[in-house]
């Protein structure tokens, strides 16, 4: 290898490392799947793509293209995201067999079918991009994290780039992976924060009816901060007395611990008040 040989690969090597550190950077910013998938199709294009689009699958199987990005900010990409159909059990097309479990898959212009000459619907609005975009070289590569695949980014070449090679498709592979995982950890942490809300929300106590009082229970989740926490409030009447109880606690923390821990204090409360005959004063 003559030293222009040597630079040229050294700039190559360069420049995957910064798509690479600045699509982890993408990716960091946000714990919202969607928005993380779009920054990081920004980051890809133009600079190692001409357009780039992102897929996801969600629970159910169902599949929809959530960001779609172009070199040309005055593209027209109206309807190039949503829902798209179903992956079909026998996949032939690209993005069907890469959701299947294959890939990632590199193909260039002699071997991508059109729509037309698409054998499944999802082929068929997969490769419909193509007919008003463009694009000679495309990778297709899973998001895959712990045996599951969550979705698929496609990268497409056009004249304004050479070919992807067997180098971008190891780069590629590696971007896929970084994004798989932090899509699986957005999932798991929104996961954690249902069961956190579901949680807080079951813990509302049942007030009681009391004769000329109104007593109501409410519970708002932030939505710029954490959405769990120790608050808690409670009433009830004490059952020889008829006294009504009105609390106000708080455990420190934000998280799903704390919203436990809160649970345990708030009945321990109730049965101190109920078992104890003097008044709370004393």
């Amino acid at each position: 290898m003559d030293e222009d040989d040597g630079d040229a690969a050294l700039r190559a090597a360069l420049g995957q490392l910064a798509f690479a550190t600045r699509s982890a950077a993408a990716l960091s910013s946000t714990l919202d799947a969607v928005v993380g998938l779009g920054r990081v199709c920004r980051v890809l294009v133009p600079g190692l793509a001409d357009w780039s689009a992102a897929d996801l699958v969600d629970e159910d199987g169902v599949v929809e293209r959530v960001c779609f990005s172009h070199r040309d900010p005055n593209a027209a990409l109206t309807g190039l995201t949503g829902p798209l159909p179903p992956v079909p059990e026998t996949a032939t097309g690209p993005l069907s067999r890469v959701l299947r479990g294959a890939g990632p898959l590199l193909l260039s212009a002699g071997r991508l079918p059109t729509a037309q000459e698409a054998s499944d619907p999802l082929h068929t609005a997969s490769m419909q991009p193509f007919a008003r975009l463009g694009g000679d070289s495309v990778i297709v590569a899973p998001l895959r994290a712990r045996r599951r695949v969550l979705g698929a980014l496609t990268l497409v070449r056009g004249e304004g780039h050479p070919p992807w090679g067997e180098a971008d498709l190891a780069l590629v592979e590696d971007l896929t992976h970084r994004i798989a995982l932090a899509l699986d950890n957005a999932r798991l942490y929104a996961e954690t924060q249902a069961v956190a809300e579901r949680l807080q929300r079951s813990l509302l106590p049942d007030l009681p009816v009391v004769p000329g009082l109104r007593v109501t229970a409410r519970y708002s989740p932030a939505a710029a901060t954490a959405q769990i926490g120790g608050d808690w409030y409670d009433s009830f009447v004490l059952p020889e007395s008829g006294d009504t109880t009105l609390i106000i606690g708080d455990v420190t923390g934000h998280d799903l611990h704390a919203a436990v821990t809160m649970s345990q204090i708030r009945n321990m409360l109730r049965g101190i008040a109920c078992d104890r005959r003097e008044p709370p004063p004393a």
